[in-house]
């Protein structure tokens, strides 16, 4: 009698298991079912929250033997596999002047957006992600240190303005010789920016929209503001992903796709 209470216990318990079991799969196959029905559903900044991450990149290599660090080298194949696989994932890339327009209310964003750009200016850019930004026709955005265009291992104005001219890559200011901003005082801060523009500008023609991103990703609340006020768009690398209730122009958070595949980079995305 014992013998058949225990087995039936275990009957009982394997059942249970087997429903909980049951149920989860049933959750999950409705959360990918309404994700997929939904993809291409288009929301103004006040209809929904929205995680808008932007990717932050430096030089993209043709071998995985050119890497020396992890955020600073991606190689072109990976690079390209995580493109192709957040385009599986119903991401859209969209650009600066996208975000602007959405921040402002003038335009709806796909709920699965996200910003592609590198830092610094490296050739690997042009060489490598550019031809990828061509083939898939998507939007990218270059930061540039104004002091070193041309040097060893950094893109020219030529091929800045050819990037530029394709309508694909936006070319912006990563300060004029890439200082710990914390270092600066404001006006000083503010200055460097301005000059990064107007070496810019001068090469590539007036700038509809100017954006710059914050070296070692270091600044002060009041260089923020400044800059702010000048009329910049402005980057933080913080690791972070920006959500449509909180979204600031003034302090844009950016994170590291580094290596990872497109699996992990949207379980970052769900969980930071």
């Amino acid at each position: 009698m014992q013998i058949i209470q225990i087995e039936q216990m275990q009957i009982h318990k394997i059942i249970q298991i087997q429903i909980v079991i049951g149920i989860i799969i049933v959750g999950v196959l409705s959360v990918i079912i309404y994700d997929r029905a939904t993809i291409n559903n288009q929301y103004k900044i006040d209809d929904k929250n929205l995680k808008i991450p932007i990717f932050v990149y430096h030089n993209i290599v043709r071998e995985s033997s050119e890497i020396e660090y992890d955020y600073m080298q991606t190689t072109k194949e990976t690079f390209e596999n995580q493109i192709k696989g957040l385009q599986n994932f119903g991401y859209h890339f969209i650009s600066y002047e996208d975000l602007k327009e959405y921040s402002e209310g003038k335009k709806e964003l796909y709920k699965k957006s996200c910003i592609i750009t590198f830092d610094d200016g490296y050739s690997g850019v042009y060489e490598n992600a550019y031809p990828i930004a061509q083939k898939y026709n998507i939007p990218m955005t270059m930061f540039i240190i104004t002091d070193n265009m041309g040097k060893d291992g950094i893109i020219n104005w030529e091929e800045a303005r050819e990037m530029q001219d394709s309508g694909l890559m936006t070319i912006a200011s990563h300060s004029t010789n890439h200082p710990e901003f914390t270092s600066l005082d404001v006006s000083e801060a503010v200055e460097n920016v301005n000059e990064s523009y107007r070496v810019i500008e001068e090469n590539l023609g007036i700038q509809k929209l100017k954006i710059f991103t914050y070296p070692y990703g270091l600044y002060t609340d009041e260089q923020r503001k400044n800059i702010e006020q000048n009329g910049y768009i402005e980057n933080l690398t913080d690791n972070r992903i920006n959500k449509s209730k909180s979204l600031e122009l003034s302090g844009l958070h950016r994170c590291y796709p580094l290596s990872d595949s497109p699996s992990k980079m949207i379980i970052k995305i769900l969980y930071r």
